[in-house]
Formats: structure tokens, sequence, C-alpha cells
């Protein structure tokens, strides 16, 4: 309705009034919230004022929001909102890569900024989205967007933001041929992305030894181990989360754990390490046999440890019920101001 103020037959010309939206319980960034009795104040698009003490531009329109509450728009860190419309149609579904390893895949490139999933997650409060392939042992290059604007360049925030690595994934296994052949792979992909941002020189004249991937996706890993862009891991089991750790130890990577159904069995160390989990807190039987001691208070485990919890839907048609996630965490244990930066401020 803001946005569509001004438009129409017979409307005024010029851009609409500032809106003000008062008397609301707001939650501010930084530790800063909430605040009660709080104002919000919007102007030409981009909110200009948020606080206890903020003044109501005389010209605005003002919506009255007494015992209600205003949090900043919600974030789903782990979505396909943009890259699948039908699931199970192929024209329609751009995380179906059959490869398990393709780093150099970049989830920005199958994005549709007029994908019929936008808006309805927009309904549910979410204004942005970390768009991501969630398969194969390296399966390419996360992208974090916006969910308004009519064309990708208006609506991409991070076209690169992370590498998405997964070693819970059946297929990948099944190429592999078992568990330890997977993290193998996956070390030596890494090992020769750090040899290769080295050797660059040489690898043009051919005079090194054959390395495990293509160029374009060394180079897509060669932020990774110089630590400069996350590597999000999603792995269920407690022994791969260790694993996980040890191999981010091992070549000084910033890791983000995903998935994670048994992190509360080392939320203790999680904390120390400071690592970011991305857990759905529907996420609450043992599914497979890696999530054998899943349960329900994960998140809240999780965040009473001091570990950052971010709370995602890992969906397309769903992530408009982000805020359902965050409230099952909150019925399950977890504080309720928590599960807001969970969504929101973590991310």
């Amino acid at each position: 309705a803001i946005a569509l103020a001004g438009s129409g037959a017979g409307a005024q010309e010029g851009p609409p009034p500032p809106v003000a939206i008062t008397h609301a319980k707001v939650y501010l960034p930084g530790g800063k919230g909430p605040v009660e009795d709080g104002t919000v104040v919007i102007d030409k698009g981009k909110i200009v004022a948020a606080g206890k003490d903020v003044a109501t531009p005389p010209n605005a329109r003002t919506i009255d929001a007494h015992g209600k509450i205003v949090t900043p728009g919600f974030i789903d860190a782990e979505t396909a909102v943009g890259v699948v419309d039908i699931e199970l149609e192929a024209a329609s579904n751009d995380t179906d890569v059959r490869s398990p390893m393709t780093p150099g895949l970049r989830m920005i490139d199958g994005y549709n900024p007029q994908s019929i999933v936008i808006p309805i997650a927009r309904s549910g409060g979410v204004t942005s989205v970390v768009v991501a392939r969630q398969g194969g042992i390296l399966g390419g290059q996360s992208a974090f967007v916006d969910l308004a604007g009519d064309t990708a360049a208006e609506a991409v925030v991070r076209p690169l933001l992370a590498q998405e690595a997964t070693v819970d994934d059946d297929e990948a296994q099944q190429s592999a041929g078992t568990r330890s052949g997977m993290w193998m792979i996956l070390r030596d992909a890494l090992e020769d992305a750090r040899f290769y941002a080295t050797h660059r020189a040489q690898y043009d004249a051919n005079g090194v030894r054959q390395l495990s991937l293509h160029r374009s996706e060394l180079e897509a890993l060669v932020p990774v181990v110089r630590g400069q862009q996350p590597l999000v891991v999603h792995a269920h089991r407690a022994s791969d989360i260790e694993a996980a750790l040890r191999v981010a130890e091992e070549l000084k990577l910033q890791i983000i754990l995903s998935g994670a159904s048994e992190a509360w069995m080392i939320a203790d160390e999680l904390a120390r390490r400071k690592v970011p989990v991305i857990v759905d807190p529907l996420e609450n039987l043992p599914a497979r046999f890696d999530r054998l001691h899943s349960r329900s208070d994960n998140a809240a485990i999780l965040a009473r440890a001091g570990v950052p919890v971010i709370i995602a839907t890992y969906a397309a048609h769903q992530s408009r019920l982000l805020w359902q996630h965050a409230g099952n965490a909150v019925r399950l244990g977890m504080d309720h101001d928590q599960a807001i930066r969970a969504i929101t401020e973590a991310p």
C-alpha cells in the first residue's frame, strides 16, 4: 500500500508523503531493542529513523501500531526462492544439478526476480533471502538478494556470498563411495585451490601436477581457502560436524554450519569457536540415519550455550512461514528476542 500511494488516476504529483508507524514495540539492531512505544519513519522507500523519541514529520501519514510489534524485515538464510517455481519441472528448477562438484556454479545466474514465489515470501514479512543450492559435495556459490526490484541488478545485494558444501547428500556419498571418501574429495579440492592460488603462472604454463578441479572451479574456491568467503557446511550428524571443525582448523577456513540437527550435542564447542549454525526448528525427528539424535529444542540449546543461531526454512514455497519456524523455536525454549534476532540481525 505504501509503494502504491500516489499512483493511479487522479493521484497527486510528486513523491508520496513520509509514513510514521507510531506507538509500536520496535526491535532495533545492535542489541538496542525492543523499544516500547517506539516510532519508525519511512521516507522515499527508506527507513530514516527508528526508536523511542523519534519526531513524526508534520506531513506524514501516521499508522497507530499500539499493541503491535515492528521488526526489521525477515531474512531467510537458506532458500530456493527465485530458482524453483515447480520442483518436479526441470525447466522451473535451477537447483537440480547432477554433478557433485560444482564450486564454480553461481546461483545468481539462475535467479529470476519475476518468480511468482517472491511476492508470496514477501507476504510473510521475508524481505531478503540467501539463494543456495542444497546438494553436491561442493554445490556452488550462494547469493544474497532483496525480494524487491524487477531485475536481478535491482535485487542482488551480494552475488557471491558463500560456498556451499554438503556431506549428507545421498548422491554425493554414492559418488564418493564412503563418508570418509567424501571428506577426502572435499579436502583435496580445498588443498588444490590453495595450491592453485599461489601457482597460477605455473598452472597456466602447464607446469604443475594435475589438479582435481578445472580452473573456474579452483578460482571459485580461492576466496574460501584465503578466509575471504565462508564455507557453509551442510551436516547433521555430530561426527560430521566435528569433522567440519577439524577441516576448518587445519585449512584456516571460515565456516558456517547448516542443518546441524545434532549440533546440540557439541554446543559448548561450537560456542567456544563462535561458529554460526543455521537450523530449522521444525527438524525435530530422526528422518534419516545421519540425524538419529535430532531433537526439537536444538535451537534453544544452542542459543543458551552462546552459539550464534540463525533460523531458516530451507524452502522456496514455504519461506513465507519463516516467522512460524521462529515461533516454534520459542515454543520449545528459545528466548523470544533471540528468535527474532535469528531471522533478522543474525543472518
